[in-house]
């Protein structure tokens, strides 16, 4: 997949947390009203097994709209099996189910024997995706201490790994040890110049406030991001249809830092 102009570059809704054992809405019918609410403002979704079946049966996705599957869940948050993250779904449930694409996670943790099965499944998820024409958006992350490792450092490090076995399309954080502004926006910089694929920068759960996730996105985008996959910080907000065009207003260039702020505080 080839770099993507500003205009075209993506938003991505993130929809797969609660298999993974995060419930960020317990009540389903409550849950599908969220994602529906947001989904017209973003570029596609990627979403567990059940939520994506849903929304595509009920035609809240557009023939234009990308759908990922993901497929790796059996790591759930907390437990002690976390970095034991196996296939809920095989690569070809997404080509069968006429789905797009496959999202894929791999953690890399230096300390724990599992990341080497994690970075053998890698390797099939991405050869099975390449023979069944599908695209394969690949989320990397270092993880440190039982948690994501935020540094420049380790993002570039997981970035690079999974790029070099064949990732075509990369999902990781906004790096979290540098200031926002010039040093956030060289950071990511960093980030994007060390893959030669698309990078997608993850929103992460909701922050302490709307202007500084508008900062961190504008930061993202002017380092050179692809775009963002984003969840949490949209379909839980208070107002989340505003938020979602906010965030897709700095995505697609149409709104500065400054408008987009001025958008969600009206």
């Amino acid at each position: 997949m080839a770099a993507l102009p500003r205009a075209d570059s993506l938003v991505i809704l993130a929809a797969d947390h609660r298999a993974r054992g995060v419930i960020t809405v317990e009540r389903y019918a409550d849950y599908l009203a969220a994602l529906r609410a947001v989904l017209p403002k973003c570029d596609g979704i990627l979403a567990s097994a059940q939520p994506l079946a849903d929304l595509v049966a009920g035609k809240d996705v557009d023939a234009e709209q990308r759908t990922y599957l993901s497929l790796n869940r059996t790591g759930l948050h907390g437990s002690s099996f976390e970095l034991d993250d196996r296939l809920v779904a095989p690569v070809d449930a997404a080509a069968e189910a006429g789905y797009t694409g496959v999202k894929h996670m791999t953690r890399l943790d230096l300390t724990d024997p599992h990341t080497a099965g994690a970075l053998e499944l890698l390797g099939r998820v991405l050869t099975d995706a390449h023979r069944l024409g599908l695209e394969a958006l690949i989320e990397p992350l270092a993880w440190k201490g039982g948690a994501i490792d935020r540094s420049t450092d380790a993002i570039v490090y997981a970035a690079v790994v999974a790029h070099d076995i064949g990732a075509p399309l990369i999902k990781v954080p906004v790096p979290a040890d540098v200031a926002p502004g010039a040093g956030r926006v060289d950071a990511v910089a960093r980030v994007v110049a060390s893959v030669g694929v698309p990078v997608l920068f993850l929103g992460g759960p909701v922050g302490p406030s709307r202007a500084e996730l508008l900062g961190e996105v504008a930061d993202a985008m002017a380092g050179g991001a692809a775009g963002l996959a984003i969840g949490r910080a949209l379909y839980l907000d208070p107002d989340p249809v505003t938020m979602a065009e906010a965030v897709a207003g700095l995505v697609k260039g149409r709104l500065s830092l400054d408008e987009a702020r001025a958008f969600v505080e009206r």
